[in-house]
């Protein structure tokens, strides 16, 4: 066996992103919360960027944002709102012990899942007493508060000697299930209440509260006051679009460092000032470049879909993001980039813009299916509600063609309930 040595030369090409492309890529895809973010990171490490005059604006602007909350939120929490309550009861010390205990042990739902023969236990009193301690809690605001389950709940909250609150009462105790499955016919024949009368009793209990604790911090995570990005209005005959900045802060290169480029050169200080200047410069480019792409996919996109913006969620065009791209000669990865995390106000409300690009069919075509299920069933006889399978059949004669279980899905995302919950016996 023979070994030697080879010499060959061979030519690929290769795409290598320069860290000012890395840099200008991620800030184009930032959402304006982490873009702030990512500013005062930067603002803090390098000394040649500051904050420009709307330094204080934004401040003031994003306090005035933390601060919309309603009026429960922005006050006590659920257990100590009861507690305050249970000061003006004027109870022994052994008695307000005892429910300060059971108050302790409830949910912030407003619920008690706790046995109350095991808290009874716990701090030795006997299970009538803990009962009887229970039920004097639950005459506390918020109504329905220290229920055990969603029945006892609602019934707590149905005190009242009418007769509409009667019949929800009725309903309440014992056909639950049966209005959660819209089952009005099986109502009716059990209670002897008319179609009528099973609809209305149904309306009240809907309109009361199923979690005491709502708006006394549970669930507080979930209220997000949401930004929009981008504003587009229509003024005169045309629409204008406008950048919302008021959450994002200026920026500009240090006038009390830039000085000392020249007061230090030549001298080992000098290099790492100039790092960070060219370093400011390019993150100041980038953020810029950041705000001129997302005008100029949003100034495309409402061209394209000026028919949405002048009638309605109705009238959105099939449209993706090759249509924005090749209109103005861009890489459609930047165009996904741009409006990744964005969100667009208009006079139909505030929209994510992934919501304006619609899917590709299986033929090639783009369609907006989920806006067309929207459309059929806001369409339907509602006595007579089409099935995941007919909206499949009235999609494909319109030439999207998915199947019944696509349907099912894309419906559960939109939150429209099921043909049974569709349905309106009156």
């Amino acid at each position: 066996m023979q070994i030697g040595m080879d010499v060959s030369f061979s030519q690929r090409q290769q795409l290598i992103l320069t860290p000012q492309m890395e840099q200008a890529l991620h800030i184009l895809q930032m959402g304006a919360e982490e873009l702030n973010q990512c500013i005062e990171e930067e603002v803090l490490s390098n000394p040649m960027l500051e904050y420009g005059k709307k330094r204080g604006e934004v401040r003031a602007y994003q306090s005035y944002v933390n601060a919309l909350a309603d009026e429960k939120s922005s006050g006590p929490g659920l257990k100590e709102y009861l507690k305050m309550q249970l000061i003006t009861k004027g109870l022994s010390p052994r008695e307000q012990g005892i429910a300060d205990f059971f108050i302790e042990c409830m949910e912030e739902s407003g619920y008690l899942k706790i046995d109350v023969g095991e808290i009874s236990q716990r701090i030795g009193i006997s299970k009538e007493e803990g009962e009887k301690t229970l039920g004097f809690l639950q005459g506390f605001d918020p109504p329905g508060v220290f229920a055990r389950d969603l029945r006892e709940c609602l019934l707590l909250q149905l005190t009242g000697k009418d007769e509409n609150t009667k019949k929800a009462r009725l309903l309440a105790e014992g056909h639950l299930m049966d209005i959660a499955k819209n089952k009005l016919p099986k109502i009716c024949r059990e209670t002897g209440f008319s179609l009528e009368e099973a609809a209305e009793g149904i309306a009240y209990i809907k309109k009361l509260e199923p979690v005491p604790g709502r708006g006394y911090g549970y669930g507080r995570e979930r209220n997000l006051f949401l930004y929009p990005d981008v504003t587009v209005k229509k003024q005169g005959e045309n629409y204008r679009i406008f950048l919302n900045k008021e959450k994002i802060p200026s920026l500009e290169l240090s006038r009390e460092n830039l000085p000392l480029l020249t007061q230090f050169q030549g001298k080992e200080e000098s290099g790492y000032l100039k790092e960070q200047y060219n370093r400011a410069k390019m993150f100041l480019k980038n953020v810029g470049k950041r705000e001129e792409t997302l005008f100029a996919v949003t100034e495309a996109l409402v061209e394209r879909q000026e028919e949405f913006f002048e009638k309605g969620r109705g009238y959105l065009r099939p449209m993706n993001l090759m249509d924005i791209a090749q209109g103005l000669n861009m890489h459609e990865s930047t165009v996904s980039r741009a409006v990744k995390d964005k969100y667009l106000e208009c006079r139909w409300g505030v929209f994510e813009m992934k919501y304006f690009f619609s899917y590709k069919g299986p033929e090639g075509a783009f369609c907006n299916v989920k806006g067309r299920i929207q459309e059929i069933i806001d369409g339907e006889d509602k006595k007579k509600p089409l099935s995941d399978a007919g909206i499949a059949k009235i999609l494909s004669e319109q030439g999207d063609c998915i199947s019944r279980r696509t349907v099912a899905k894309y419906r559960e995302q939109l939150q429209i309930p099921n043909t049974q919950m569709r349905k309106s016996f009156l």
